[in-house]
This record gives C-alpha cells, sequence and structure tokens, in this order.
C-alpha cells in the first residue's frame, strides 16, 4: 500500500463483537477486549480519525425477503447471546448503529462522505460482501490491505447479483457458481455487465426473471447514500447499478450524491478517534 496516512478508518465492528462473545465470558474484559481491538486496528491502518458501525434497528432487506438470513440456524448458547447484547448495548455509546440497514451499507454511505470531501479513506472488515465498494481494505482477521480498484468492486458486484449469497439465504440464479458467473462475466466490457447480468436472468428463470433479478439485487447492493436505506424499485436498481462516466472521464459505478449526514460521522464519541477512548 501506499505511505500516506489515512484520514479516515471506516470499521466494520459486527463480526469483533461476536468473536468476543464467544470466547470471553467475563463482561468487564469482553468490553475492554472490544476497546483494545479498536485501538489495534486503528493503530494498524495509522487513521487520523475513525467511524465504528455496528448493527441497528430493522433493516429494509426484511422488507424485500421474509426469508433473509431465514437459513441460519439458531445454535448461538444463551450465555453468548446475553455477551453479545450486552456488548452491542456498551458498544451504543461510541459506535454508530446502522438503523435500517446493515453496517455494511454504512460502512458505504461512509465511503461516499468522504470521497465528497476529498479525504483518503480505509475500509475495515472480514466480510467480502464490502469488496463490492472501491478503495482501501483492510482485513483486520488477516492483517492485511488491498487496494479494490473501481472496475473490480462493480465485476464483484455483478457477480454476486449472479450468484446470489447463501450465507445470508440469497439464491440468485439457483444453480449457479463463482466458476459460472465468472464464465458469463469473462471479457464483458463493465458497460455491458448489467444488460449481461439481467439478459442471464431472462434466461434462466423464465416469466419470473424480473422478480428474481429485483429481489437479489437488492439484498446484494450495498447501498451508497443515506436515502437509498429502502427497497429500491426495479429502475432505481437499473438506474443505481448502472455502469456510467463521470464529468471526469472517470468511469463510476453510480451517482452517489446524498451522503450520510455528517452528525452520524462526528458526535462526542466518534470526534477524533475511537483511540482517545478509556478502557472500563
Amino acid at each position: 500500500m501506499n505511505n500516506d496516512q489515512f484520514e479516515m478508518a471506516i470499521i466494520n465492528a459486527d463480526s469483533i463483537l461476536y468473536q468476543i462473545a464467544h470466547y470471553q465470558v467475563s463482561p468487564a474484559l469482553c468490553k475492554r477486549d472490544l476497546d483494545n481491538r479498536l485501538k489495534e486496528i486503528m493503530s494498524d491502518v495509522e487513521a487520523l480519525n475513525g467511524a465504528v458501525f455496528i448493527k441497528g434497528k430493522d433493516n429494509f432487506r426484511y422488507h424485500v425477503a421474509v426469508d433473509y438470513k431465514g437459513n441460519r440456524k439458531d445454535t448461538i448458547e444463551p450465555e453468548v447471546k446475553d455477551r453479545i447484547e450486552m456488548l452491542y448495548e456498551y458498544a451504543k455509546d461510541f459506535c454508530i448503529e446502522s438503523d435500517q440497514a446493515e453496517a455494511d451499507d454504512y460502512c458505504g454511505i461512509a465511503v461516499t462522505l468522504a470521497q465528497q470531501e476529498n479525504q483518503s479513506y480505509v475500509i475495515c472488515h472480514i466480510d467480502k460482501d464490502l469488496d463490492m465498494i472501491p478503495g482501501w481494505h483492510y482485513n483486520f482477521r488477516k492483517k492485511e490491505f488491498y487496494e479494490i480498484d473501481e472496475p473490480t468492486g462493480y465485476y464483484n458486484l455483478m457477480k454476486q447479483i449472479l450468484m446470489g449469497d447463501a450465507t445470508d439465504n440469497i439464491q440468485g440464479i439457483k444453480g449457479m457458481g463463482p466458476k459460472t458467473a465468472e464464465k458469463i462475466l469473462k471479457d464483458v466490457p463493465h458497460s455491458f455487465m448489467l444488460d449481461t447480468v439481467i439478459g442471464t436472468y431472462k434466461q434462466k428463470c423464465g416469466n419470473n426473471w424480473e422478480h428474481e433479478f429485483h429481489k437479489s439485487a437488492n439484498l446484494i447492493y450495498i447501498r451508497m447514500n443515506s436515502d437509498d436505506l429502502r427497497p429500491l424499485t426495479f429502475e432505481e436498481l437499473k438506474e443505481k447499478l448502472s455502469w456510467k462516466t463521470t464529468d471526469t472521464g472517470t468511469l463510476s459505478q453510480t451517482d452517489q450524491t446524498t451522503p450520510l449526514d455528517l452528525s452520524m460521522l462526528s458526535s462526542d464519541q466518534q470526534e477524533d478517534t475511537i483511540l482517545e477512548r478509556n478502557n472500563s
């Protein structure tokens, strides 16, 4: 990666809370470990400021498909659940809750805001879904930096819409795996990828193609502005998912015009950096 210091670390912390709750039995030590993990990430990426996102209330995706994430078996032990709930309650004091959506969406919106503020940023996570968003990424489990450019991020999005996501019970095109999706998109210009994806849905899903595409795209597409934290119409999705050329000549996935309100990224707890937070 480059040697410039990032101005903003955008952190999806959901996985951290779950991991800590599974291995740490003491509530006090859970809180301490969460503080330390976030401080460690900030230190690793050497960012000036940090915005930490956790799940919030409701999620528009359940209005798109009632069986969203319905394949996940509830095998978490009651004491672990209690610690997860305790950690989320604790984290509310210094993290941003992703109400009406998921932490991934709020990370995407934070990226839009950083771009509009001309700030350098790094997205810190372990979730492959966020690899649809261009920019620097940091996998805090592997402690690895990597960069996603605009074409690669767009390709990852189109591929995922074809495949769906079994982890979240998103079907996509039935029987479509990564190798088949890659074969379909191979050598397709980015400006024709959306048409190719839609054409494949028409071919594979018959008369039900529009419903299946609409559902999969709505569930897969990470929102990049706050106005889109809702189920989007078919026409809205086609517009958002189109490969466009900006006024500067740079190719861009979508016109990202409405950022997250600045106040959502700068409260007393988030201002400057989470590094200044004291351990409990």
